[in-house]
């Protein structure tokens, strides 16, 4: 067990499954480690960035997810965006463009900014 409470394993079963909420709370969850990363020096779950990303990545070149009972509309993207503030590469920056020019969700938007930032902005 990790810091976090999640083996690796467990978190890549959230990370692929076939229910987009549970793939969401993964992107939550990396999302939370990294920001833990701060104080507690590292991110458990870092081994999984590069699928992270990728997955994100997958979400982002779909049309947003339409709203249902228990999820807004749009929480899709907003969850991928939200991961790839932290892990956006230069590679990322023409998809995170293309989610700015086409979305109208400002909630969207707002994240795409952060995220567009951080592809952007060279490491270090």
């Amino acid at each position: 067990m990790d810091e976090v409470g999640v083996p690796l394993q467990a978190f890549g079963a959230l990370l692929h499954s076939q229910n987009i909420g549970m793939v969401c709370r993964a992107l939550n969850m990396y999302q939370v480690a990294a920001a833990y990363t701060r104080v507690s020096g590292g991110n458990p779950l870092e081994p999984m960035a590069g699928e992270v990303r990728q997955v994100a990545r997958g979400i982002l070149s779909r049309p947003p997810a339409e709203p249902d009972e228990d999820l807004r509309a749009g929480f899709d993207h907003v969850s991928a965006l939200n991961v790839l503030t932290v892990l956006a590469e230069p590679a990322d920056a023409d998809l995170i463009a293309g989610v700015l020019e086409n979305t109208t969700n400002e909630e969207i938007r707002a994240v795409a900014k952060l995220a567009a930032a951080t592809a952007t902005t060279p490491p270090g």
